[in-house]
């Protein structure tokens, strides 16, 4: 069997897939991790590596809050140049 059509849907979901960066829906700030959909953002909430830094965040809570304040500021400053 050959590869989908150009028009088809699937090309189309494919193409879509391939281009990096989708909504921010599913964007998990902790890790730092763009999922595709509602069932990938939940299996990654479930991954070892998401607990791991859940704990993390946890334990030091002020640490990551000032980290992703500081990332927000550079990211505004960068943008209004």
């Amino acid at each position: 069997m050959g590869k989908a059509e150009f028009l088809t849907p699937k090309a189309i979901a494919n193409r879509i897939k391939s281009k990096g960066l989708q909504k921010l829906r599913w964007y998990c700030q902790m890790c730092q991790k763009q999922c595709r959909d509602e069932n990938g953002f939940k299996c990654h909430c479930m991954s070892e590596s998401h607990q791991r830094q859940l704990l993390l965040a946890s334990e030091n809570p002020q640490q990551f809050m000032d980290y992703f304040s500081e990332n927000q500021t550079c990211s505004q400053q960068c943008y209004l140049q």
